[in-house]
Formats: C-alpha cells, structure tokens, sequence
C-alpha cells in the first residue's frame, strides 16, 4: 500500500501490513497488529485509520471502552490513539502528521487479547490500513490482511 499525504495522490513511501499466521481455532492469542515501511520513508497524518475486526465467533478479551497509543515501533513516539469498540472492533486513528523509516512501524501499544473462531480454516480476523476519503492505490494488495484458523479444512 501506498502512503500518500491527505487527499494527494503523490506516494510517498509504501507499506504492508505485518502477516500473522494462522492459530489454533478456539485459542487466545496476543497479537500487535504492524503497518510496516518497507520503502521509506512512509508518511501519515490524520486521515489514516487502522481498523481490526473480529470475525465469525471471534472476539477480542481487551476491555470494551480501553484506550492505548498508536506508536512508531523503533522509539515508541506516539502516532494516534486506539481504542476498543467492542469485542469485535478496534480502531486506530493517527493524530498526527509523521513519517516512519524503512524497516520502521506503527503498531498499537498495546497487544490485543483474541479469542479466535472456533472453527478450523476459518477467517478469524481482518485488519485494514486506509485513509478517509482515499482510492484505492496502484500497490499491491497488502493493506488487508485476514488471519484464519488453522487446522483440516474441507473442499468446497
């Protein structure tokens, strides 16, 4: 994904959002959610949202209403502020103008608590990096990510 500066569309960096896997269906996991620079630097202001949602039977455990920091990962600056929804939403908003370097982040400060779908081969999970009122960049596809459940999954 490409940063780009308000409502411009000049790039100015780009981005993925860090993989996590696949989990034990039914399991808790601590899980920080990363939107990683790879080719920096990779600017940000207030437009950008970081959105995490539970999905089928899976629910975050972090207490509904808690409020943490969105930080850069290499020296914990403050970025913007996360707060739980609900047990299937977390939001992060960037409250501020700032860049990340290469091989840098922005994560929550916090990690999230998730109980997973119970369920094996199952989206457990979407995380989603945008800006308010942006198009869709010409980068590749890595500014969702969905992590599943492990396990036998059967052919449809």
């Amino acid at each position: 994904m490409l940063f780009t500066q308000g409502t411009e569309s000049a790039a100015s960096g780009n981005c993925y959002l860090q993989p996590s896997g696949t989990h034990q269906p039914g399991s808790k996991v601590s899980w920080t959610p990363r939107v990683v620079c790879d080719q920096g630097p990779c600017t940000y202001d207030t437009d950008w949202r970081l959105s995490v949602s539970a999905l089928s039977d899976a629910e975050f455990l972090n207490e509904v209403g808690a409020s943490f920091a969105l930080v850069k990962g290499r020296d914990g600056a403050h970025a913007g502020t996360c707060t739980v929804d609900s047990p299937t939403e977390v939001r992060c908003t960037a409250t501020l103008t700032g860049s990340v370097a290469t091989g840098d982040d922005l994560r929550l400060a916090r990690e999230l608590v998730l109980r997973t779908a119970s369920s094996s081969c199952t989206a457990t999970a979407e995380v989603f990096w945008f800006e308010v009122g942006g198009t869709v960049d010409a980068g590749p596809d890595d500014d969702v990510i969905t992590p599943t459940t492990g396990g036998r999954c059967e052919e449809q």
